[in-house]
C-alpha cells in the first residue's frame, strides 16, 4: 500500500465549489434517467413483465453496496481522482494507475453511451415528425450537437454545469413522476402486488440490466477537487436510492397497464406530436447531462493522474480554479469519438459498442474500489468490521455479476477492453524507460 501521509493527500484539494445539492443534481443527471429507463427499462420489462418493479428494487439494493463503498472511501481520501486515488493509495501505485487508466475508458464509454443514446432517441423522434429539416436527420450532426452542448457546459465551468444540472434534472424528475401517475391513471388506478406469483426465470438477468440505471455516483467520485468528501459520500448513497426508487415507481406504473413493449413507441402513441417534441427535448437534455457529468469526472481523473506524473503536468494545471487543459482535452476526445463512430456506423451501433465497453470497465473499477476498502479496513477489522463486510460483499457481487454477464459481451468488446489494458501497459513502460534514460 502507498505510504504517503493521508494529510498530504488531503492538502492538494482546492476550496470546495460545489454544495451537496449541486452534487446531487450532477449525480442524478449523470444517471441520464430518462435515456436509461427507455433503454435498460425496455429490456427489463420484456424479460420479466410486471415484475420489473421487483427487479429494479433488487438492482437498487445491489448498486447501493457500491455506493456505500464510495461513501466510505471518499471519507478517507479528500483529494480528487475518485477510483484512481482510492486504488493508488489503498492498494499499489501500479494497480492505482491501472484503475485510473480503466476509469478513463469507463467514463468515456459510459458518457459516450449516454450522448449517443440521447442523440439516437432524438433522431428517432425527429424522423417521424413531418416538419423536421432534412439536415437534422444526419445522425453524426445530432451526435455533434449533443456532445458539443455537454462539452460547452463543462468548459463554461463546474458551477455552470451544476446550475444546468439542477434545472434540467428537476424537470426530468417532474416528468418521470408525472408519466408514472399518468400510467396509473390509464390503468384505472390499478394497484397490484409486484412480489406475488412465481418468480420469473429471467429475474436475475433483468436485475443485471437494472444495475445500469441508478449509477450516478460514478460520475461524482472524482470531484474531490470541487466538493467536500463529506458531500460526495452523502450523495453517493442518496442518489442511488432516489434514482432507484423513482425507477421502481416508473416500472410499477407500467406494470399496472400490463405494458411489455417499446417505451418510445408507447409514449409517442399516447402523446402524439406534442409528446414527440417533449420527448425530443428530454432526450437532448438527458444525453447532455450524462455526457457533461462524465466529461467532468474524466477531466478530474486526468488531473489527479497528472499530479502523479502519469500524464504531462500541464494537464494538472488549474486555470481560473479549474483544470482547463484537461477539460478541453477530454471534451475533444469525447466529441471526436462519438461523432466519428457515428459517421462510420450509426447512433444505435455506437450506443451498443460503447455500452458494452462501459459494462466491462464498470465491473473492473468497482471491483478495484471494493478491494481498496477491504485493504484499508482489514488491518483493524475488529473496529471496522462493518466496512470490511460491505467491501467483501460488494466484491463478491461484482465478481458474480462479471462471471454471469461476461458471456454476454461480444468478442470484439472483450478484445477492445483487453487492447486498452495492453495499451496502458506499454504507455507506462515506455514512459518509465524514457524517464530512466533522462536521469542517466
Amino acid at each position: 500500500m502507498n505510504d504517503q501521509n493521508p494529510v498530504e493527500i488531503n492538502k492538494s484539494r482546492t476550496k470546495s465549489k460545489l454544495s451537496t445539492a449541486d452534487l446531487f443534481f450532477l449525480s442524478f443527471g449523470g444517471q441520464a434517467p430518462f435515456i436509461s429507463l427507455l433503454t435498460f427499462g425496455t429490456v427489463m420489462i420484456s424479460l420479466v413483465g410486471t415484475q420489473g418493479a421487483f427487479a429494479m428494487l433488487i438492482a437498487t439494493a445491489v448498486v447501493a453496496l457500491n455506493g456505500i463503498v464510495v461513501q466510505r472511501l471518499s471519507s478517507r481520501f479528500k483529494k480528487g481522482g475518485g477510483y484512481y486515488t482510492y486504488a493508488y493509495y489503498a492498494l499499489t501505485e501500479r494497480l492505482g494507475t491501472s484503475t485510473g487508466w480503466v476509469y478513463l475508458a469507463y467514463a468515456l464509454s459510459y458518457g459516450g453511451t449516454l450522448l449517443a443514446g440521447g442523440a439516437y432517441v432524438l433522431y428517432s423522434i425527429l424522423n417521424i415528425l413531418p416538419f423536421t429539416p432534412g439536415i437534422l436527420l444526419n445522425q453524426w450532426l445530432l451526435a455533434l450537437i449533443v456532445s458539443g452542448l455537454a462539452s460547452g457546459l463543462v468548459i463554461a465551468g463546474v458551477n455552470a454545469s451544476a446550475k444546468y444540472a439542477m434545472v434540467m434534472s428537476t424537470a426530468e424528475m417532474i416528468a418521470l413522476v408525472a408519466l408514472s401517475i399518468f400510467f396509473l391513471r390509464d390503468s384505472g388506478w390499478h394497484f397490484y402486488n409486484p412480489f406475488s406469483g412465481s418468480l420469473s426465470p429471467s429475474l436475475f438477468e433483468a436485475v443485471v440490466f437494472g444495475l445500469g440505471i441508478p449509477t450516478g455516483y460514478g460520475s461524482i467520485a472524482p470531484l474531490g477537487y470541487d466538493a467536500s468528501s463529506k458531500s460526495i459520500g452523502k450523495v453517493a448513497v442518496a442518489v442511488v436510492f432516489y434514482g432507484g426508487l423513482l425507477a421502481t415507481f416508473f416500472f410499477y406504473s407500467l406494470g399496472a397497464v400490463d405494458f411489455t413493449g417499446n417505451l418510445v413507441q408507447y409514449l409517442l402513441t399516447d402523446f402524439g406530436i406534442i409528446g414527440a417534441i417533449t420527448l425530443g427535448f428530454i432526450a437532448l437534455n438527458d444525453g447532455t447531462l450524462g455526457g457533461m457529468a462524465y466529461i467532468l469526472a474524466n477531466s478530474r481523473t486526468v488531473k489527479a493522474m497528472s499530479e502523479n506524473k502519469v500524464f504531462p503536468s500541464m494537464l494538472a494545471k488549474d486555470v481560473n480554479g479549474k483544470p482547463l487543459y484537461a477539460e478541453i482535452l477530454i471534451a475533444g476526445i469525447f466529441t471526436s469519438i462519438v461523432v466519428v463512430l457515428t459517421y462510420f456506423m450509426n447512433l444505435y451501433n455506437v450506443f451498443l459498442i460503447l455500452g458494452g465497453l462501459a459494462g466491462i470497465s464498470n465491473l473492473f473499477i468497482h471491483g478495484s474500489a471494493d478491494l481498496s476498502l477491504v485493504r484499508i479496513t482489514a488491518k483493524r477489522a475488529n473496529k471496522h468490521w462493518w466496512e470490511v463486510s460491505v467491501g467483501v460483499l460488494a466484491s463478491l457481487i461484482s465478481i458474480g455479476v462479471l462471471i454471469y454477464s461476461f458471456a454476454g459481451f461480444s468478442p470484439i468488446m472483450i478484445n477492445i477492453f483487453l487492447g486498452w489494458i495492453v495499451l496502458g501497459f506499454f504507455y507506462l513502460e515506455i514512459k518509465e524507460m524514457l524517464s530512466s534514460s533522462s536521469e542517466e
